[in-house]
C-alpha cells in the first residue's frame, strides 16, 4: 500500500504537471492522459486523486491562488517586498509557470475563469486590509472596489506584457522590465497621480448629480 506521504507527493507532482500544461496549452487542449504522461503516472491515478479534469483544475487554481496570496501578503510590508523584488531579479524563471497559468485563467471565459479572477480580487482585498492594519496602506472608503482596481492593474501587466516590453525595449516580464517599472509604479501608488483633489471632487460631484437626476426622473 502507498503511504500518505507518497500519495501527497504523487498528488503534488500531478498538480504541478497540470499547472505547467494548462499554462502552456490552455485548459481545453490539456487532457488527463497528457497530464498523466507528463507526471509519469497512469490516467487512472490522476482520476483517483482529482476525480475529473475539472477537479484537477480546481486543485491547480487553489494552489496558484494560495502561492500568489503568500507573495502578495509579503508586499504589504516594505522589508518583505524588497526581498521579493531581489528574489525575482535573481531568478525570474521560477515564476514562469505560474505566470503562464494565470494568463490562461484570465483569458478563459468560463465559470472557472470568472471564479479565478474573483478569488484574486478577494486575495487583493485581504492584502489591502493587512496593509491598513499594519499602517503601510491608507484606509479606503470602499475596500471592495479598491481591490478590483488594484487587482486589475496588477494583472494587466501579465496580459499586456509583450506590448509593454516592446514599448520599453525590454524582455517580457524579465529583470530589465522589473527595473524599468518598479519605481514608477510604486511612485504612483505612493504619491498619487494628480497634484490635488480637483479631479476627485469633480467626479464625486458628477456622480452625485447623476444619481440625483436618475432618482427624480423615475
Amino acid at each position: 500500500m502507498r503511504s500518505a506521504a507518497e500519495d501527497l507527493s504523487t498528488r503534488a507532482r500531478i498538480r504541478d504537471a497540470a499547472i505547467g500544461l494548462f499554462g502552456r496549452d490552455g485548459f481545453a487542449r490539456t487532457t488527463i492522459r497528457g497530464v498523466a504522461a507528463e507526471s509519469g503516472v497512469s490516467p487512472g491515478l490522476v482520476i483517483h486523486h482529482f476525480g475529473s479534469k475539472d477537479g484537477l483544475r480546481e486543485a491547480c487554481d487553489r494552489h496558484v491562488i494560495a502561492e500568489t496570496g503568500e507573495q502578495g501578503l509579503r508586499k504589504a510590508h516594505p522589508e518583505s517586498a524588497g526581498r521579493q523584488i531581489q528574489d525575482y531579479l535573481a531568478d525570474p524563471g521560477q515564476y514562469a509557470t505560474e505566470i503562464a497559468y494565470i494568463r490562461q485563467s484570465l483569458g478563459d471565459e468560463s465559470e472557472a475563469g470568472h471564479a479565478f479572477f474573483a478569488a484574486i480580487v478577494q486575495q487583493t482585498k485581504a492584502i489591502i486590509e493587512t496593509g491598513i492594519d499594519a499602517g503601510t496602506i491608507r484606509a479606503f472608503d470602499d475596500v471592495d472596489a479598491t481591490a478590483v482596481v488594484v487587482a486589475s492593474n496588477s494583472l494587466a501587466m501579465l496580459v499586456l506584457g509583450k506590448h509593454a516590453a516592446r514599448v520599453l525595449g525590454t524582455s517580457e516580464l524579465g529583470p530589465d522590465m522589473l527595473r524599468s517599472l518598479t519605481i514608477p509604479a510604486l511612485d504612483l501608488y505612493t504619491h498619487g497621480f494628480y497634484t490635488d483633489t480637483s479631479f476627485l471632487d469633480a467626479a464625486r460631484t458628477a456622480l452625485h448629480a447623476s444619481a440625483g437626476g436618475t432618482g427624480t426622473s423615475g
